[in-house]
């Protein structure tokens, strides 16, 4: 056994759900976003009060759940939703350019905008690998992993929007770790998410290692992954990513955050005097996680 117990282990799909703080640390440093916590409920509000992010700790480690709203508490656009035993570096995948992206309405990453890269989210996983399976159930398009233990799924056909967000129909994409009839971890996300997004989770579902005590490794997956020892400075990264950058105050003179097209919400920026992260960025006193730690569719 090596005397280093922080290890680096791939593939990240078949690792423990990791340090909450991967999640929170983020949303804690990012200009004008609240956070409220009570016993049965941690909830972070966007700065325009559109977007919130929540965990609810009797759902269980790993399980968050990002909705977006075209209005503060008005009609409900998409959700993503993390379940129990969920990576939190796929969902911090997730949340971290969605901090940006609510700043410009998602469109400095769509198409024409500075920060867009093309292709989609099944795309990107053929490039490495993931192939559509001959078993996908009826009605779905699966891409498996190379070695078999993870999926990625869309859904076929078209079902309402109002039945997938209230989660009477499944949702429109899915990942999926271990067997898709008894899953190790299911993150759903629904019509309406931003590519960019689903890419970003996508991208750290099949390519980033985790960090991980070796001890919180699952005894079941060992004999199925690699491992790589860690040398003593990693122990610093136990405390979370590196924070968002806030974004820069514009020069004088330069033009402000784009005004909204007519019908469209405004761009989520902080409102004057909140542009204070929610937290210091540390880590928080309570942790919001439990206390038991064909070819390839590159279309939607």
């Amino acid at each position: 056994m090596s005397a280093f117990p922080l290890v680096y282990v791939r593939p990240l799909y078949l690792a423990s759900p990791g340090d909450p703080f991967t999640v929170t640390f983020p949303l804690d440093t990012a200009p004008g976003w609240s956070r409220t916590e009570t016993p049965d409920l941690l909830r972070y509000t966007s700065p325009c009060g559109r977007a919130t992010v929540t965990h609810e700790p009797a759902a269980g480690q790993g399980s968050w759940t990002v909705r977006e709203y075209t209005t503060p508490g008005g009609e409900l656009l998409w959700a993503a939703r993390f379940g129990p035993g969920t990576p939190a570096e796929i969902t911090a995948a997730f949340i971290t350019p969605l901090i940006d992206g609510l700043r410009s309405n998602h469109r400095d990453y769509l198409e024409g905008g500075p920060r867009y890269r093309p292709g989609s989210p099944a795309s990107l996983l053929a490039e490495r690998g993931w192939w559509p399976t001959p078993n996908s159930p009826t009605g779905f398009h699966d891409q498996i992993a190379p070695d078999g233990r993870a999926y990625y799924r869309h859904r076929l056909g078209h079902q309402p929007a109002e039945a997938e967000l209230d989660g009477q129909v499944p949702a429109s994409w899915s990942m999926i770790a271990g067997s898709p009839h008894r899953p190790v971890w299911q993150a759903d996300f629904t019509i309406g998410v931003p590519f960019y997004l689903l890419s970003s989770a996508a991208m750290a579902l099949a390519v980033h290692p985790a960090k991980r005590l070796r001890t919180e490794i699952p005894p079941a997956n060992r004999a199925h992954m690699s491992t790589a020892r860690a040398t003593p400075v990693d122990f610093s990264l136990l405390s979370g990513p590196p924070p968002v950058p806030a974004a820069a105050p514009n020069p004088p003179g330069a033009a402000g955050p784009r005004a909204a097209d007519e019908g469209e919400p405004p761009p989520c920026w902080p409102t004057p005097g909140s542009n204070a992260p929610a937290s210091t960025g540390s880590r928080p006193a309570t942790s919001p996680a439990p206390p038991t730690p064909a070819t390839p569719d590159s279309s939607r």
